[in-house]
């Protein structure tokens, strides 16, 4: 889908706020609040956006430990990538997954309570599944950048 200026100045508005009203952005973007509503279903129905959410703070909710586990498969074929991939999918603790080339095979966000549930989350979950051979932790120190943001 090809993008004008109109189009990113909307985006930009509501990826800071995605609550802002049709009518304050068509003020903000020189336009008409219905040119605005078409224009964000235009982007909705072309897979530019992809949904519209809260941001929670995790330390607020009781949730201070992040992890990034890198996770090596037990066997590399299909059934083993979407069984994983099934499995991560339903594991609440992984905010995200990224299928990766190098050493391992995936990188996973992990963010939990404190570190005796993410030993849980470890021993229980994934070392004890047949899908994994091996599994490395980095725990992170402190966030130096948080962000859904992306520039246009």
């Amino acid at each position: 889908m090809k993008l004008d200026r109109t189009d990113r100045a909307i985006l930009n508005l509501l990826q800071g706020d995605s609550q802002l009203t049709h009518q304050a952005i068509a003020e903000r973007v020189g336009s008409s609040s219905s040119s605005v509503w078409r224009r964000i279903q235009a982007l909705e129905e072309g897979g530019v956006i992809e949904g519209r959410v809260v941001l929670l703070s995790p330390a607020s909710l009781g949730i201070r430990v992040s992890v990034i586990c890198n996770v090596k498969l037990a066997h590399h074929n299909d059934t083993s990538r979407v069984d994983f991939e099934d499995m991560v999918r339903q594991a609440p603790e992984v905010m995200a997954c990224y299928a990766v080339s190098g050493n391992h095979d995936y990188t996973l966000l992990v963010m939990v309570r404190d570190v005796e549930d993410y030993e849980r989350f470890l021993t229980q979950k994934l070392l004890n599944s047949p899908l994994v051979d091996a599994a490395a932790s980095s725990f992170t120190l402190r966030t130096v950048k948080r962000t859904t943001r992306i520039e246009l």
